[in-house]
């Protein structure tokens, strides 16, 4: 971890296609202190070379869903040639499988966007201190899988989107459609057509239903 006590100029590699994200996360860094540099990319190609030719970053924030490659593999680059950069995922991305293959690629913190539980700047001050932040939606998941006899899902299970989870997680916690929608950043009407698509992949006919089917079958 880097010594975040002196004075010396350390280096954050941000990897984010979204443009305005990306200005979200320098915030997040600046946040941090005036010693802080920031190195943004908009494609994982571009931050793994940088990595290669470069320093090895003080910190690392990385985006999954990237335009030429997976984050999961600038994850890997960077595990490979600057393992003691501590790396953390930033992102939509909320399903078992793309969690475990960051973590176990070498993540050591993972967010989602738009968490309101978990600032980033909060985040990666955590990461810095030793402690690895993990949104809670995220943390269930992970200790239902350390407990014996549980499975991490059914295999049958229906593939959820990343909205689709992020929906049915704030129905769960007793939001309503507009709240869903507000917190979602998008129009009533998209959160109720997500609900009908719900519906459909899950077999329910009412929210309650649907939660409860979701937890069965390890979605939540």
């Amino acid at each position: 971890m880097p010594n975040t006590s002196t004075n010396a100029m350390l280096h954050a590699l941000l990897v984010e296609d979204d443009v305005v994200f990306r200005r979200t996360l320098a915030e997040a860094v600046a946040g941090l202190g005036t010693n802080w540099a920031t190195h943004a990319f908009g494609n994982g190609h571009d931050a793994i070379a940088f990595c290669a030719q470069a320093a090895c970053p003080d910190l690392a924030l990385v985006d999954l869903g990237l335009p030429d490659c997976s984050g999961v593999e600038v994850i890997r680059a960077l595990a490979q040639q600057c393992p003691r950069t501590p790396v953390m995922v930033v992102s939509v991305f909320a399903d078992e499988a793309r969690v475990l293959e960051a973590i176990r690629a070498g993540a050591l913190g993972y967010i989602l966007k738009g968490d309101p539980s978990l600032l980033i700047t909060q985040a990666v001050e955590q990461l810095l201190a030793g402690v690895y932040p993990l949104s809670p939606m995220l943390a269930n998941y992970l200790f239902k899988l350390a407990r014996p006899g549980l499975t991490p899902s059914d295999p049958n299970a229906p593939r959820l989107t990343p909205r689709e989870t992020e929906l049915l997680a704030l129905i769960a916690d007793g939001n309503s459609y507009a709240e869903c929608a507000e917190a979602m950043g998008i129009a009533l009407s998209g959160v109720q057509t997500h609900v009908r698509n719900l519906y459909r992949k899950l077999g329910a006919h009412s929210q309650l239903q649907a939660v409860k089917r979701a937890r069965d079958q390890g979605l939540l």
